[in-house]
């Protein structure tokens, strides 16, 4: 008799996180013997550690309640390991956390529940919480209500790709994540806003569904890193905005004339993007134009026609 087909297969990333891996890894745990009636599998990418990830890893998966994959890639950067999990992986339904998270004990139950009567490909985001009070408030998503993404909304966080889920059909559709985005790689982040806008532009429904949560233990506690953070977003942003600039079917031209309309409304006294963390859209912006012309660089250099590059 062939086994059962798996229903959920969560894809992890990591690199150098030997420090608090167990706690996400635990929660793990918790959340598959409450979903016991599911076939799951951990995908565990290691993604070049050069401290004890993969040993406290196969530790833990020696008696884990959930079938176990620990994959290695050495290639940097968030979009080529979750590629990488992306090949290994059996499940009808893709999740993805982080290693700095840990998702709630219903975690399996709920995904499976809200991918249960789709007759299409959906693609899902759930809601990411503080996992820390002493944390800042940032790259959380704490909405209660249900969402579609439209054209007028920016994929950039409508979704969090430490909380995302689709059918693992959605890659036959729109192919895999683009190595040049994520941290790690040329363009520091993007790499789930790009694969978000992909599968919108090619007609997926995008929806943000808060039943199925996990927290963000994300650990930063100075406005400087969230400074830095938010530069790096920016960056990234505007890698983006040049990839697509001449994609009629994009609406990232439109995102980036509202981040100039912010920026100059901003200059003649209007509000700031964040006076309590001292965050503005005029360097917003500026991390933006830097990212487009990274990216248009980088497109003279390889000689490929990246703007559209799937």
């Amino acid at each position: 008799m062939p086994p059962r087909p798996v229903d959920i297969s969560l894809i992890i990333s990591s690199r150098n996180r030997a420090y608090g891996l167990l706690n996400c890894l635990d929660a793990i745990a918790t959340a598959a013997r409450q979903a016991s009636h599911l076939r799951l599998e951990l995908v565990f990418v290691d993604n070049g550690s050069s401290d004890d990830t993969s040993d406290i890893f196969s530790k833990w998966a020696a008696s884990a309640p959930i079938d176990t994959h620990l994959i290695y890639e050495t290639l940097p950067g968030l979009a080529n390991a979750r590629n990488t999990g992306i090949a290994a992986a059996t499940g009808r339904i893709l999740a993805f956390t982080d290693d700095d998270c840990e998702v709630f004990p219903d975690y399996f139950t709920a995904v499976d529940a809200v991918f249960a009567d789709d007759t299409e490909i959906v693609m899902r985001g759930g809601r990411v919480e503080l996992g820390d009070e002493r944390d800042l408030p940032v790259t959380i998503k704490t909405e209660r209500e249900p969402a579609v993404l439209t054209s007028e909304l920016h994929a950039g966080g409508f979704i969090h790709g430490c909380n995302m889920a689709f059918p693992k059909a959605l890659c036959e559709t729109i192919g895999l994540f683009d190595p040049l985005f994520g941290a790690g790689s040329q363009f520091r982040s993007g790499e789930d806003t790009d694969y978000i806008h992909r599968a919108s532009n090619a007609g997926i429904r995008v929806e943000y569904f808060p039943d199925f949560v996990v927290k963000h233990f994300h650990g930063r506690r100075k406005i400087e890193d969230i400074h830095h953070l938010h530069a790096g977003y920016a960056f990234g942003n505007g890698a983006l905005y040049a990839k697509y600039m001449f994609d009629r079917r994009s609406n990232m031209r439109g995102m980036l004339r509202w981040d100039i309309r912010q920026a100059l409304k901003e200059l003649i006294g209007g509000r700031k993007m964040s006076e309590e963390m001292g965050l503005t859209y005029r360097r917003q912006l500026r991390d933006n134009i830097t990212g487009m012309l990274a990216y248009w660089r980088s497109a003279r250099r390889t000689a490929t026609p990246m703007a559209i590059r799937r």
